[in-house]
């Protein structure tokens, strides 16, 4: 009895059983990752920007994807499950292909600098050039699908084109907090997807995940900027006050969703955790 006592009483036979190990060695992941983000881009400024402009094609081909689906399906009751689900796809190769996206950046940056691997300085310098990076793949995908004729093709009242009017008409606080409850959902998706080893088991906790945030709605400001792109290229009615203006405020909710609500809460309940990390 006294050694059964004991094992129930042992930290690893506690943490086994709850996860908690688990999700120590997750957070250890984590700050270790945004050291690398920072070595990568202090080292390599290039390298880095162009691995996010890689992250804004990947995420900007889907984006189009998307927006094609929820036209073509409209008319079906499962449209827009449908649309939602193929989003995923864009987070999923981001992640294998070693790409560099702003809104998942929010949340490891975030936990490196609390747990003091990482400098505030240095993280706003990596978000600033990640989100520049991601903006010109965003671009340069936009440039391609007018140069294909793509976009050319898109009648002028297509989904892609209302959605992006419609995103710049939204009031400061609705998109502010759509971006926070976007980011929140995008990192849920990618702390789930660390806890993943098969890819195929990983591919449908992040397609599944981020369907959410593309089904209810809410604002990704990379996503937008790939949108933007495409209707001011396109037949859109947008200008670039009103993408700017979405653009300020889903990024500033993206960052509070992703660095606080999944970052700094998770390291908050790991501060064990992060301090073994930094010695």
């Amino acid at each position: 009895m006294p050694k059964l006592l004991f094992a129930l009483e042992n930290p690893s036979f506690i943490h086994f059983f709850t996860g908690w190990g688990v999700e120590r060695q997750i957070i250890q992941n984590a700050v270790a990752a945004g050291v690398r983000k920072v070595a990568l881009k202090d080292e390599h400024i290039l390298h880095y920007f162009l691995r996010a402009a890689l992250a804004g094609l990947y995420l900007g081909i889907i984006v189009f994807l998307y927006w094609n689906l929820a036209q073509n399906l409209s008319g079906s009751p499962f449209g827009k499950v449908i649309a939602s689900l193929s989003f995923g796809l864009g987070l999923f190769v981001i992640i294998v292909t070693n790409s560099e996206l702003f809104t998942s950046n929010n949340m490891y940056l975030t936990v490196s600098s609390l747990a003091k691997r990482t400098s505030w300085t240095q993280t706003l310098r990596l978000w600033g050039v990640c989100w520049l990076g991601n903006l010109a793949g965003s671009v340069l995908i936009a440039l391609l699908l007018m140069g294909a004729g793509s976009l050319d093709a898109l009648p002028a009242d297509h989904a892609l084109y209302k959605g992006a009017l419609a995103k710049t008409e939204l009031a400061a606080s609705v998109i502010f907090f759509r971006g926070v409850l976007a980011n929140w959902i995008v990192c849920i998706a990618v702390w789930v997807g660390m806890h993943m080893k098969e890819d195929i088991a990983k591919m449908t906790a992040i397609i599944l995940i981020i369907s959410v945030f593309l089904y209810l709605g809410f604002e990704h400001s990379i996503a937008n900027m790939a949108t933007f792109a495409m209707a001011f290229l396109g037949h859109g009615t947008i200008t670039l006050a009103g993408a700017g203006y979405n653009l300020l405020w889903s990024t500033l909710g993206n960052i509070v969703g992703g660095g606080f609500f999944i970052g700094a809460l998770y390291w908050g309940m790991n501060k064990k955790a992060a301090a073994e990390s930094a010695k």
